[in-house]
């Protein structure tokens, strides 16, 4: 089960309070961990267009 809506919005809080703390800003910091997750799933990217190409030739 996933996280509700509100201990979503209660986890987004939290970090926010904490990054504004450190003069660190949250649209920054959320951008640096899609781009780290990306970065550790380049992969799966990779396998997915190698498939997707084989299956046009």
């Amino acid at each position: 089960m996933g996280a509700t809506n509100r201990e979503l919005k209660q986890s987004k809080e939290l970090v926010q309070t904490l990054l504004t703390i450190q003069d660190l800003s949250y649209n920054d910091w959320l951008h640096d961990k899609h781009q780290e997750y990306i970065q550790e799933n380049q992969q799966v990217v990779m396998k997915s267009l190698i498939h997707y190409k084989k299956l046009n030739d």
